[in-house]
């Protein structure tokens, strides 16, 4: 039979590429076998079943050697292998081209990557050998497009987080190969930086440095994606390595637009170190936009636990932070803002208004306020006075967001300027709200949830509120804003429901608080007529007068009767007051105060006549220890109620007669005791 001879089926012109090569090589094992043309024929109908055509195929195309079919002693036939060989290999080349030439059309589909399934699957297990083994039967897979995704393997094995697969697959690829792109025009590489996988990052680093300044999707730097994601090592490995001259605000749009947007990042995810060093390098980028509209003075003015103001914690707990390692990372990063916040500053002196409101200044300011970052506000200011006047799109300005949101150290600073009377003169907001209508206004949530009970945050309030009253003329007590409202008229409004809870917070703490009174002074009365031991049947006196445990017992239980009788009193005067809103700033608080503190007192002291007691009964050097151990244990009961209610008495006591938030108050307050002094000498 001739070699010439081709057997063919009709189909696509991949299938008949397949049956060609499959007639090729049935015609040579029919040659060699000197079978005739009806045993040829039946021999490829038997074989072409479709689950066969696909072993087939992928044997002869792949297999390289075909050292199964060689015949040594037979030139002609081997003539014959040979010929058909090298048509296979030109066949495969021609194959190869041709899916190349498909995937960069547009119009790919699920069936050119069907070859590539096996192999993903592979790489989802996490099998290097079986997926080795089938990368061998493609010759150059390692860099092709295996999905409508157009990622590659090494792609694929990042994104699912296959550390093994990528690191083996770095080995096969080229430097040219790490540099493809998927369909969001990312490599592996921008898809690794935004992962935790540094290992697998240096490597790639180490062979194609290159990969540190493809931008990828949205035109963003690795190392800005990593900064993206929050991930600090990488953030900080990449930004040490990636040339500076990439994020010069002064090179390109592109590079200025990853300078800015690197250093917001690094704001947002407390790298402060990273945005200094840029912004040291490239004074600039603190003004520099980058690609949402955002720049480091828009993101640190929304940053509040970066400066010292948000640091609200007492003195006790500030002394055992000190020599925390947080607390000491903390104050270094503290320090690094304020440097970035003076860097920004010297970028604003020279700048006018309009300049300013398009640097994001003013929006800025605003915000710094709102969110009570006094360090930001004062050192602004300092740099350009006009910042001062800074206004949102409601017409409000930073004296104005002061008061609404509840910022007093914002308030205090701007209060101590000399030209506090123009802004007070000019607040006014696009509803016609003057400054008291915005104290009138209730607080946000994040504000009054610091304050402990409801009652505490309608008594804050009020103090706002008059405090406010005292600095506005008097005129603005009757000015009305545009929907009709009088500042007195809004509060009542606006805290209507606030009263009403502080009303039932008050009752119910009152009326718990009067139970545990009540019982208390009870127990203690009886205590006094049955004293412990008993009375002489001749005198009445009690037996243990003579000692003088049992003086210290009567003492006791009777300041425990008292102090339960006048807690029990002031609790029932506010389970009997109106609720008027003005009631909550003085009246009801200091009731609560007194009742509470003589509450604690009663049950310290009844508890002090119940150890008193014990040791009165067991008097004996064997049994002194029984008393001891049962004095101690009553301390638990104190204890408890002390952890329960002491921290809202210190509360009520500091926000009614403490030191007062607004340095106004506080100055005639030092003022008055200044006179007193004077007189008193």
């Amino acid at each position: 039979m001739s070699s010439e001879k081709r057997i063919s089926m009709p189909g696509t012109d991949s299938e008949q590429l397949q049956f060609e090569v499959m007639g090729e090589w049935i015609l040579v094992f029919g040659s060699l076998l000197g079978a005739s043309d009806l045993v040829i024929e039946l021999l490829f109908a038997l074989i072409c079943v479709p689950y066969h055509i696909v072993l087939v195929n992928e044997a002869f195309h792949h297999s390289g050697s075909c050292s199964f079919l060689k015949v040594k002693g037979r030139d002609e036939e081997m003539g014959s292998f040979e010929i058909f060989k090298e048509r296979d290999e030109e066949l495969m080349i021609e194959e190869n081209a041709a899916e190349q030439t498909s995937t960069t059309k547009e119009d790919i589909t699920i069936e050119d990557y069907k070859w590539a399934v096996p192999s993903i699957r592979s790489v989802e297990r996490g099998e290097w050998r079986s997926f080795k083994s089938l990368l061998d039967l493609h010759p150059g897979a390692h860099a092709r497009q295996v999905n409508s995704q157009k990622e590659t393997f090494l792609h694929y094995a990042v994104i699912i987080g296959e550390v093994h697969i990528a690191k083996h697959l770095l080995e096969l690829m080229s430097t040219e190969d790490l540099e493809m792109k998927d369909e969001n025009e990312d490599t592996a590489f921008a898809i690794v930086a935004e992962s935790d996988m540094m290992q697998l990052a240096q490597m790639m680093v180490v062979k194609n440095e290159n990969l540190l300044c493809i931008r990828g999707r949205f035109n963003l730097l690795p190392v800005v994606k990593a900064a993206c994601e929050g991930n600090k090592d990488m953030a900080k490995y990449l930004y040490k390595i990636t040339p500076k001259e990439e994020l010069c605000p002064e090179a390109s749009p592109e590079t200025s637009q990853n300078g800015a947007r690197l250093i917001s990042e690094s704001i947002v995810s407390e790298m402060y170190d990273v945005a200094l060093d840029l912004l040291q390098r490239y004074p600039k980028l603190a003004l520099a936009l980058d690609d949402l509209g955002r720049n480091a003075v828009s993101m640190l003015a929304t940053r509040p636990l970066a400066f010292p103001s948000g640091f609200r914690h007492g003195f006790l707990q500030r002394t055992v932070h000190t020599f925390h390692q947080k607390y000491i990372l903390r104050t270094q990063c503290m320090s690094e803002v304020m440097e970035i916040l003076q860097l920004i500053g010297s970028q604003l002196v020279v700048l006018d208004q309009p300049q300013l409101r398009e640097a994001n200044a003013y929006s800025a300011m605003t915000n710094a306020s709102q969110f009570g970052i006094v360090e930001f506000v004062d050192e602004l200011i300092k740099s350009n006075l006009d910042l001062l006047y800074s206004v949102d799109g409601n017409m409000r300005g930073v004296f104005p967001h002061a008061i609404l949101y509840r910022q007093e150290k914002v308030f205090n600073l701007i209060y101590e300027m000399k030209n506090k009377k123009t802004l007070i003169r000019t607040a006014r907001d696009t509803a016609d709200n003057n400054l008291l209508h915005l104290a009138a206004f209730i607080t946000p949530s994040s504000r009054t949830n610091k304050l402990s009970g409801v009652a505490l945050q309608i008594q804050r309030e009020l103090q706002w509120f008059e405090e406010v009253e005292r600095l506005v003329p008097p005129r603005y007590l009757r000015e009305r804003n545009s929907e009709g409202y009088t500042p007195k008229d809004l509060f009542t409004k606006e805290h209507e429901d606030m009263v009403l809870e502080a009303e039932i917070w008050m009752k119910e703490t009152a009326q718990a608080c009067m139970v545990a009174a009540t019982l208390i002074a009870t127990m203690v009365f009886t205590a006094a007529f049955a004293v412990p031991g008993g009375l002489d049947n001749n005198t009445g006196k009690p037996v243990f007068m003579s000692k003088k445990i049992f003086m210290v017992f009567l003492v006791t239980d009777a300041l425990s009767f008292f102090s339960s009788c006048s807690s029990t009193v002031m609790f029932l005067a506010i389970l009997t007051s109106r609720y008027a809103e003005r009631d909550f700033l003085l009246s009801l608080p200091r009731k609560m105060i007194i009742g509470l503190t003589t509450l604690f007192f009663s049950i310290d002291s009844m508890m002090a006549a119940f150890s008193a007691a014990l040791f009165i009964l067991l008097p004996d050097s064997k049994s002194i220890w029984v008393a001891i151990l049962c004095s101690l244990l009553g301390g638990i009961p104190v204890s408890l109620f002390v952890m329960l209610q002491f921290p809202l008495l210190v509360d009520m006591v500091f926000s009614t007669y403490g030191p007062s938030i607004f340095v106004k108050k506080n100055n005639r307050i030092q003022n008055l005791l200044n006179r007193c002094k004077f007189c008193c000498f």
